[in-house]
């Protein structure tokens, strides 16, 4: 499947898009998955660790796609805010494989720790989830996602302004039809 010169492929718009579905639940709410507020519901951290293996994977095939499929050129625009959106994107990929990755790695601390019955914890009924102890990299989970609600934020206002402020079009190369 070849690019267009202004769109990207269907493959990669719906990888992005299913991509974003799923971060922006696990952003949100994600936490709720790993432990019950006040009773409110019952936690479900297998679902929340299938959700995040998910999610990478889904960002390796995305790379994989980008990789065999460039994306079309950048829409003329200055050039700070074409490096700037650049630096975005590369922000988001690490972002996507730096959450789910040091989540992996906090799981043996909360297995040692509070939670042995997370050993147990599968990728939707599948496979054992794959965990590993380094504290340092345990430790960043948290501020990961804080840090990707910010980049989330900024990408949309991004978009937006594109859109409907420099009327260029952009969310057209993103969207699925």
């Amino acid at each position: 499947m070849s690019v267009s010169p202004t769109r990207y492929t269907q493959v990669a718009i719906w990888l992005h898009w299913i991509t974003a579905i799923l971060l922006i639940y696990m952003l949100f709410w994600g936490e709720g998955l790993i432990k019950s507020f006040g009773g409110a519901a019952p936690a479900n951290p297998g679902l929340h660790a299938s959700l995040g293996v998910t999610i990478l994977a889904l960002t390796v095939l995305r790379l994989v796609w980008r990789l065999m499929n460039p994306p079309p050129p950048d829409l003329p625009m200055p050039a700070w805010q074409a490096k700037g959106s650049h630096a975005l994107h590369l922000a988001f990929y690490a972002m996507l494989f730096l959450i789910p990755i040091s989540g992996m790695a906090a799981m043996g601390r909360l297995i040692a720790g509070k939670h042995p019955e997370f050993a147990n914890l599968t990728i939707f009924n599948l496979f054992n989830v794959p965990y590993f102890e380094m504290s340092w990299l345990s430790s960043i989970h948290g501020l990961t996602t804080n840090l990707t609600i910010g980049l989330l934020a900024l990408h949309v206002v991004a978009a937006l302004k594109h859109q409907f402020f420099d009327k260029d079009n952009l969310l057209k190369r993103m969207s699925p039809h």
